[in-house]
């Protein structure tokens, strides 16, 4: 899989920074499981980071700090509540490692040609992490965002008013985006995303279709 449109070098400083939310990292660590570039690059910056971590001078701690450190050690944490979702290799196909493990809600109706299916991100309840399932030539109806949203393309390919995106490929989209995808060619198109907010469809009945599903 030989990918033509990669994570920005913004994008991939927030990555290598751990600032990235955990669902929208997925996306990242997805594409770089899939792009031996990407991952070489990601790779130079943890380098990169580390040398310049290595040349700042210590900083001078609280002397409490180890004191609080030990009390927090103690602390009683509620487990995690165990997910009822069914394991993602019931979707029928391969996933990339960072996700393969995920459970998920199974393909769900989203509209004509159209499904999606959840994936279970427990450290992350703000941002959904969904997959999509659109036939071909079918045609998503025209939306925005309100916050991020990061697109991997897994299998099959898209057009938009921002060019072609096709297995591999990672599509940034902001609250500033507005965009109507199109599947091309004869294949599904199956994508992985992170989404920050909800989409804002243009249209009446998109507007109701996403509210009834959550997106």
């Amino acid at each position: 899989m030989i990918a033509s449109r990669h994570p920005s070098p913004e994008l991939l400083a927030r990555f290598a920074a751990g600032s990235l939310s955990p669902s929208a990292a997925l996306v990242v660590e997805s594409h770089l499981a899939l792009c031996d570039s990407c991952a070489a690059a990601h790779r130079d910056m943890l380098a990169l980071g580390g040398a310049l971590i290595e040349r700042l001078s210590p900083a001078e701690l609280d002397a409490r700090l180890f004191e609080r450190t030990l009390a927090r050690l103690d602390e009683k944490r509620p487990a995690p509540a165990p997910s009822r979702r069914r394991p993602v290799h019931n979707l029928g196909i391969d996933l990339p490692a960072p996700i393969a493990e995920r459970a998920t809600s199974g393909w769900r109706w989203m509209g004509p040609g159209m499904a999606f299916a959840r994936l279970d991100v427990p450290e992350d309840r703000r941002i959904s992490l969904v997959l999509l399932k659109i036939a071909a030539g079918q045609r998503i109806p025209t939306h925005g965002h309100s916050g991020e949203e990061l697109t991997l393309v897994l299998r099959g390919a898209f057009a938009d008013e921002h060019g072609r995106v096709a297995a591999g490929d990672l599509a940034e989209e902001d609250d500033d985006t507005h965009h109507t995808p199109v599947v091309t060619g004869d294949e599904t198109c199956i994508c992985l995303a992170s989404i920050e907010g909800r989409l804002r469809p243009h249209g009446l009945i998109a507007r109701m279709a996403t509210a009834l599903i959550g997106l």
